[in-house]
């Protein structure tokens, strides 16, 4: 199980530098090349990266949260 959480946690990091580095990219397309690109255009990219690499860091914090409110679900349904 540690192996995995560490497993989770690299990839999780990797994301998260791809989706910050995604302005490197813009700020080098548009200051240092000149083209016409608007930051919307690499918005999406960075929300990716950034969302999906702060659950995988975090997996067992939400899977935690998941799991309690998974089991209230159930416990309410049930009475």
């Amino acid at each position: 199980m540690n192996n995995r959480r560490n497993t989770l946690r690299i990839l999780g990091n990797i994301l998260l530098v791809a989706g910050i580095s995604v302005w490197g990219v813009y700020a080098l397309m548009r200051f240092g090349i000149g083209k016409d690109v608007t930051p919307l255009q690499f918005l999406p990219y960075h929300l990716i990266g950034v969302i999906s690499g702060a659950i995988l860091r975090r997996y067992q914090f939400f899977y935690g949260i998941f799991k309690r409110l998974l089991s209230c679900l159930i416990k309410t349904n049930r009475s």
